[in-house]
């Protein structure tokens, strides 16, 4: 992949070589000439720092705020310093701008906004770390700390990713992996198998939901956290892992040498309730996604199914393009679905429906929490603007910017935020994220749910009061009892409420399907 940044070693080596012929030839003496010639190339040959540099570069031209190099370069430099973790090195204040000390050994600096004088500023400090840490941080090392706290610095969605986390982002990103094709589990700290997917090396091998982890590759794993496992099971397709799971049933130990595979991920999950009702859950946006939401779609035609839950919760978001391809299959082509605006006023883009044959006519009804965000919620605020969908549940998260990959020329890469995307009617998903129009609050924890607990406590700000409908998930799950519709104990009251009110929607039109909300509503709180 060709990288435009690659171009300034071209330069300094044509540079060096210009100077090198203009120094052969100089007035005055020859032991001076030389001396230039060793100090040119020392510079001009170096690669040290040219991966920091090619990321400030990155970041002055791309990101979607203009850069604050005070900012940046002074995180970098104090993500140096705590990477270096030396009690010794002291970092101060004074009158002119700040300076860092190690015993008798100082540097002063004054960075400001100006980049040159800044990346100057900072190839001193770069320098003097290195020389004053004994090597206990290597040249490349110092310089990826540097590069971590600039990228740290910009927003919580800016990072940097060393080559093997980038790897692994690609492969999420992709919807593939190798891997053995098990949803996996952490409770009462054992690792439990949740379920196997279809047709995967896990199911072929018998593995069942509910089967716990003792070993992999002969190593005894009972200390060992999620994601640990989860990188022990993944790999390269077609090596193989060995892992003995015990089964609770007969208490017996199995152990199985499975070979990885590559495995989709499924990310849409289908099912056709009675009254000719379609349940779509989508749980991320990635490669897959569109292609898998199309065979749930080709189902429900079969079906004869009148109206959709789309559920969007507990969605992070992912893929721009997946979210806009899943909107278009619910909206008139060519209807515009976002549209994201970087730092420039020349950096805007429309995204638009793209599906001739599309659903358009069908009644949508859309699930959305505080855990909703970015693709999430840019699918919810398309229909929702559409006119077409009425939005049930919490406020959404509010992440309404676009992040770029870039591949930095060492094989690392960025992940870095280079616009802000808007709702069709200019809804700042960032500022307001998307507020539905019948918000059920959560009123009640059950006794013992740590899980719903930490939830609570780590909620994001809820952005106004827009709902035009309010509930308590409380009021919503006694009605529900008191009307016998379902004897499930643990049933979703948010989904049992949008199942109640599309059974009565026979349009794609917000404000009727709002009208039979209030309706609900009315008979729930009374």
């Amino acid at each position: 992949m060709t990288n435009p940044f690659l171009s300034r070693k071209t330069a300094a080596l044509l540079t060096a070589t210009l100077m090198g012929l203009l120094l052969l030839f100089p007035a005055g003496d020859g032991k001076q000439s030389s001396a230039l010639l060793s100090t040119a190339e020392a510079g001009f040959f170096s690669n040290d720092l040219e991966l920091f540099e090619e990321v400030v570069d990155l970041v002055g031209d791309k990101y979607v705020y203009p850069p604050d190099y005070k900012k940046m370069f002074m995180a970098s430099v104090e993500e140096m310093v705590r990477t270096l973790d030396d009690e010794n090195i002291i970092m101060s204040d004074t009158p002119g701008g700040q300076a860092i000390s190690r015993f008798d050994s100082s540097i002063r600096y004054q960075l400001n906004f100006n980049r040159e004088h800044d990346l100057e500023d900072f190839k001193k400090i770069y320098y003097f770390l290195h020389e004053e840490s004994k090597n206990k941080l290597s040249k490349e090392e110092l310089e990826t700390a540097a590069v971590t706290g600039l990228m740290n610095s910009l927003d919580p969605y800016s990072q940097y990713m060393d080559a093997e986390v980038f790897g692994k982002s690609m492969r999420d990103t992709e919807g593939k992996y190798g891997g053995l094709g098990m949803v996996i589990t952490m409770k009462d700290n054992r690792l439990y198998v949740v379920k196997t997917m279809k047709n995967s090396p896990a199911e072929r091998a018998g593995i069942l939901p509910d089967d716990i982890f003792e070993k992999v590759n002969g190593e005894d794993i009972s200390k060992t956290q999620i994601t640990e496992l989860a990188d022990m099971l993944r790999g390269y397709p077609d090596t193989k892992v060995t892992i003995s799971l015990r089964r609770q049933s007969d208490k017996r130990e199995r152990t199985y040498t499975l070979t990885r595979k590559i495995i989709s991920i499924e990310t849409v999950e289908y099912e056709t309730l009675e009254d000719n009702i379609g349940s779509i859950k989508i749980t991320s946006f990635s490669k897959q996604t569109n292609d898998q939401l199309k065979e749930a779609l080709a189902k429900s035609k079969k079906d004869k199914v009148k109206g959709f839950i789309l559920d969007l919760r507990d969605n992070p978001g992912g893929l721009l393009d997946q979210s806009v391809k899943v909107a278009s299959h619910f909206l008139y082509r060519n209807r515009l679905i976002v549209y994201t605006q970087g730092r420039e006023s020349t950096s805007h883009n429309e995204y638009r429906a793209q599906y001739k044959n599309s659903l358009h006519f069908m009644p949508v009804i859309i699930l959305i929490n505080q855990y909703s965000a970015s693709a999430a919620e840019i699918v919810a605020g398309a229909l929702r603007d559409s006119g077409k969908a009425l939005i049930v549940g919490e406020n959404s998260y509010g992440k309404g910017t676009v992040q770029t990959i870039f591949r930095t020329s060492d094989g690392s890469g960025l992940r870095l935020t280079t616009s802000k995307y808007y709702t069709p009617s200019g809804t700042d998903i960032t500022e307001h994220g998307i507020v539905p129009e019948v918000r059920i609050i959560k009123d009640h924890i059950p006794e013992g749910d740590s899980q719903a607990e930490k939830k609570s406590k780590t909620e994001p700000p809820q952005f106004g009061s827009g709902s035009l409908i309010k509930l308590k998930e409380s009021e919503v799950k006694s009605f529900i009892q008191k009307k016998h519709y379902t004897k499930e104990k643990s049933a979703d009251p948010t989904f049992l409420f949008a199942k109640m009110l599309i059974k009565n929607v026979s349009v794609a039109n917000k404000k009727k399907t709002l009208e039979k909300a209030r309706e609900l509503a009315t008979n729930i709180h009374y």
